[in-house]
């Protein structure tokens, strides 16, 4: 890659070792994607580091390293959720808990490390920093460095800045250094659509079912999806940025969709239209028995495919402010159809830290959603279901791609809540 006069003095050692070895360590990076050149960071990271797991020794040294060399980034990041330590509120035995115990027994360690590096807080963790609670919002156009796949394709496509799906530590590497290479999504043609999703559906798809169909379709190219604007009213912006939460979420993971463009309601969408689309794009029509059939054929991992459902998860990724309202109306609105006073089957839904706590500061519905027995939690979905002792039970979700990584088995909201407030407990 091209050097500028600056980042040749660091690479020659002017500004210490540490900094000289991030910066030779980013140069390989860039060259192994094609890069030209470094460009300036202009917003703080979020990064998929969210914990270290014993054994792996020299991710903590090398943060002990980063800290002790004095360095920080040049803007405050956020990281991935907290992991499942938050006992009070998980529904989970003695057993399980103590193989949380020694699976993140250097939690705390890197908390306090995180923090000298730059991290906001010790509870900047979550998935979602981009919700307003938390308020890592970068500006349209904005150069970012960030890693976790549901929160890039979120950046790219729903607020219109521009960062790469880039690799864990490379993230940390480039933010301390205040620079990353340019290539991929940070240049116009990277962010050129060589799909053209035609939606054909009779109603609203479920939002993770259409990203799931998206990504297992295009892998790890750009879509641009037409037939979905007709669904949202421009009144109600929230339900659209929840949705495009939602549906890129699975669009990354079932996939690796970095960035989408919906017709009418992404931003360079609105700038530009199809002009988005390059030559010679392709055109993937999805109707409603194509998602339909694909829920269908989805893998069941159950230990005992015939278990009632003992644990439901919900907040994959994390949930908005107005998703918990909303998971408040459907709960209570499902429980006074059966008669059961609280949910049947222990019911977790996750959040920001900030996002928990905006809404338990609101006592009254605080209070409305303990009496259904549901727990809030700021823990990682993926991380509660990667226990062993966790991934054997019976576990529903409403989440596409909880289901994708773990053991737990997808079901639509509807039939959640009626599982969660004993209306069915078989049959789905």
């Amino acid at each position: 890659m091209l050097l500028t006069d600056e980042e040749q003095r660091t690479v020659h050692g002017r500004d210490g070792p540490v900094l000289q070895k991030i910066l030779r360590t980013l140069i390989l990076y860039g060259d192994s994607l094609n890069a030209e050149r470094l460009v300036d960071i202009e917003w703080g990271g979020h990064f998929a580091l969210h914990h270290v797991l014993p054994g792996i020794g020299p991710r903590l040294e090398m943060l002990q390293e980063l800290v002790d060399a004095g360095l920080r980034t040049r803007f405050p990041f956020t990281v991935d959720p907290f992991p499942p330590l938050d006992f009070a509120n998980l529904h989970i035995d003695d057993e399980q808990q103590q193989l949380f115990l020694e699976t993140y027994a250097d939690q705390e360690r890197f908390t306090r490390l995180m923090v000298h590096l730059g991290m906001r807080s010790e509870d900047a963790f979550t998935c979602t920093p981009y919700l307003p609670e938390v308020n890592n919002i970068p500006p349209r156009g904005s150069i970012l460095a960030w890693s976790e796949s549901s929160a890039v394709v979120y950046a790219n496509s729903v607020l219109g800045a521009r960062t790469n799906r880039n690799a864990v530590i490379m993230d940390l590497f480039s933010n301390l250094v205040g620079k990353t290479p340019l290539t991929g999504f940070l240049t116009d043609d990277g962010r050129r659509a060589v799909w053209k999703i035609d939606l054909r559906t009779s109603r609203l798809p479920h939002p993770q079912i259409l990203g799931g169909a998206i990504g297992r379709k295009i892998l790890a190219d750009v879509p641009y999806i037409t037939g979905l604007d007709k669904y949202f009213s421009p009144g109600d912006p929230e339900k659209a940025r929840d949705y495009l939460k939602e549906m890129g979420a699975a669009c990354a993971s079932i996939g690796a969709v970095g960035l989408f463009h919906v017709e009418s309601l992404t931003p360079e969408a609105l700038d530009q239209g199809e002009a988005l689309l390059s030559p010679g794009y392709q055109t993937y029509i999805i109707n409603d028995s194509d998602l339909e059939n694909l829920r269908k054929n989805y893998p069941d991992m159950w230990v005992d495919q015939n278990a009632l459902p003992q644990r439901c998860l919900i907040g994959c990724p994390h949930l908005s402010l107005p998703e918990l309202y909303r998971w408040l109306e459907w709960i209570e609105q499902a429980l006074v159809r059966t008669g059961h006073p609280r949910v049947v089957v222990p019911t977790l839904l996750c959040a920001a830290p900030q996002v928990i706590s905006a809404f338990q500061n609101d006592t009254g519905n605080w209070d409305r959603l303990k009496a259904c027995g549901v727990n809030l939690s700021p823990t990682c979905l993926e991380a509660f279901m990667q226990n062993p002792l966790v991934a054997r039970e019976a576990v529903v979700t409403n989440s596409n791609k909880l289901r994708h990584f773990t053991s737990a088995r997808y079901l639509p909201d509807e039939l959640v809540l009626g599982i969660i407030s004993g209306e069915t407990l078989r049959g789905y």
